[in-house]
């Protein structure tokens, strides 16, 4: 384990640990989690000099397991977690000439937009996600976004995709309604939690994360409910079987299983909010985001987010959260010449509502109906003090007489969750360190280009077993390599050359005793998480095989394509970072 560890966000492992009696387990997980961060660090600063010009390197974002945290306070980086892309695309008049709707959205139109995902107009219902991505009434937005958002020309489905997919501000949503009056909300229960920590627990055990689930979200989950499942037939699998992980033995994870997916609750039934879902809220992406920002560029600035994000090609515009991340860290290299990386526990948070906002009918507290379930509260006003919660369920109790419905914010009654989404905000933190003899200058560079097709090399992007790459697994977690064994895994690309094709195909790793056989090579695979801007993607299907005295640890992987020589310098083709790792035979 590194001098300097990763802990697990808001100190969050060792209490479930404990909560569960499971204590024993936690070095385990500790270790794990820290490997798994340290990995998406090392990413963060690699960057993408494969197939992307400009986009390297990133020197100054540090990586803490390396220099230690300093001991200055965190800068606190924050915004509204109401999705801002709905009023950006569907508020504006010009959304007419997609040809769908008949007229811009209203406030009212777009927060039932945000919590059930669907509209209905002149007795036409029109959706954000629908599991066929072909289906005709998905909601469309323009194609290009950048350097402005062209309604004159092409439009397509709205993105990102999912049962919660939409709400992509790093806060997701699930409201359960009064049993008689369908209409008014009983509860909402709000997270930021991310994923890949229950992807995470799921591997050591799954028993432990349906404990915490029952714990959380409901006393009937299943450990079954929250098996990964095959939408389709395929080369692993049968459509409605689980998708199991060879490198564990275990059916994977499903991050939307029926108790955490889209916003509606049904009590002992279905529906939750246990940890995030949307694509893009992926702590991987966090971390490569705020690497991403702290490259200066020369025609774009802190002043313009949105100019500046189009330009550093670093997730969503028109996100609150994005572009604001990226501006600020952006703002305190450029102007404070500090070097930045986000502060531990890593992690996105909840903060505690605006409670002036709200109006109660007997007066009390609104806050006393605002419970903090996963995280904590902070206890003074400064950065480092600042709230930690991960889930916190907003619920006014029946003894009280009245609802949620009867309680007013700005003086409207409450019929959307996302009017409450409106009142607290999303923040992570970014500790800052000097510059040190070894940090090479920060020159601004020009925009993020892609690679000149001289200098195109592949980019790895996700290394998962076969099976999860069939049973369309959206983990981010590095691949297990287990000594003494060999496996199928996808290694998924971004920039591949056109002429690569099965025979041609080259992986390579960075340390002996790890060889790869390319299968079978696919020029359009699937779509990798927390990559919203990465354009098309290319899959290798390797026989990986990890002989027994394989060293244990992170393992380096690039893709060679044809016209390179096999023996290339990892200085003029770097190898990819965390997204395999060599384990013992009993690590999870």
């Amino acid at each position: 384990m590194n001098q300097y560890v990763f802990s697990t966000p808001a100190g969050q492992g060792p209490k479930d640990f404990a909560a569960i009696g499971r204590e024993g387990d936690l070095p385990t997980f500790l270790a794990a989690w820290d490997a798994h961060v340290t990995g998406w660090t090392r990413m963060g600063r690699i960057g993408n000099p494969w197939s992307n010009q400009y986009d390297a390197p990133r020197d100054w974002y540090f990586d803490p397991t390396q220099t230690g945290w300093p001991t200055t306070p965190a800068v606190g980086i924050d915004w509204t977690p109401f999705p801002n892309r709905l009023p950006t695309f569907f508020e504006n008049d010009q959304v007419v000439k997609g040809g769908q709707l008949p007229q811009a959205l209203d406030d009212t139109q777009l927060l039932e937009l945000a919590d059930h995902g669907r509209i209905t107009l002149d007795g036409k219902t029109w959706r954000l996600w629908d599991p066929d991505p072909k289906a005709p009434d998905i909601l469309k937005i323009p194609d290009t976004k950048c350097p402005a958002i062209d309604w004159q020309g092409s439009w397509s489905a709205f993105s990102p995709p999912g049962p919660r997919g939409w709400l992509d501000e790093y806060c997701e949503w699930a409201i359960t309604y009064d049993d008689r009056e369908p209409t008014q909300i009983r509860s909402v229960t709000f997270t930021c939690e991310n994923p890949a920590y229950w992807l995470s627990l799921w591997r050591l055990d799954p028993r432990i994360v349906q404990a915490l689930y029952r714990r959380y979200i409901d006393p009937a989950v299943a450990l079954e409910d929250l098996y990964l499942r095959y939408t389709a037939d395929t080369p692993t699998g049968k459509k409605g079987d689980p998708v199991v992980d060879p490198t564990t033995g275990q059916p994977a994870y499903d991050p939307t299983n029926k108790w955490n997916r889209g916003t509606h609750r049904i009590p002992g039934r279905q529906g939750g909010a246990m940890h995030l879902t949307s694509p893009p809220n992926t702590l991987s992406a966090e971390i490569y985001l705020a690497a991403a920002s702290t490259i200066l560029r020369q025609s774009a600035t802190p002043a313009n987010p949105q100019a500046l994000i189009c330009c550093s090609r670093y997730g969503q515009n028109f996100r609150n959260s994005d572009p604001h991340i990226g501006a600020q860290g952006n703002a305190v290299v450029g102007g404070q010449k500090q070097r930045i990386s986000l502060a531990d526990p890593v992690g996105l948070y909840i903060q505690t509502p605006n409670w002036e906002l709200f109006e109660t009918p007997d007066g009390t507290p609104a806050s006393a109906f605002w419970t903090v379930t996963r995280g904590t509260t902070g206890q003074g006003g400064s950065t480092q003090d600042k709230d930690s919660i991960l889930q916190a369920v907003f619920e006014v109790p029946k003894e009280k007489g009245y609802g949620i419905h009867d309680i007013k914010i700005n003086g409207e009654p409450i019929r959307y969750a996302g009017q409450i989404a409106r009142t607290f905000k999303i923040a992570l933190r970014v500790c800052t360190l000097a510059p040190d003899a070894e940090t090479p200058p920060n020159r601004p560079q020009t925009c993020v280009v892609p690679q000149t097709e001289s200098r195109l090399q592949p980019w790895p992007v996700q290394l998962v077993p076969e099976a999860l790459f069939y049973g369309l697994s959206p983990s981010d977690l590095p691949a297990l390599l287990r000594p003494g064994t060999s496996h199928r895994f996808m290694l998924v690309a971004q920039g591949a050359s056109q002429d690569t094709c099965t025979d041609n195909a080259r992986i390579q790793f960075d340390r002996p005793g790890v060889s790869a056989r390319v299968v079978k090579y696919l020029p359009d695979a699937s779509a990798i998480p927390g990559q919203t801007d990465g354009g098309g993607t290319q899959g290798y299907l390797l026989e990986v095989r990890v002989e027994a005295d394989a060293a244990l640890g992170p393992i380096g992987i690039r893709a060679l394509n044809p016209r390179e020589d096999g023996g290339v310098s990892p200085a003029e083709h770097p190898y990819e970072t965390g997204l395999g790792m060599v384990v013992a035979t009993d690590s999870q």
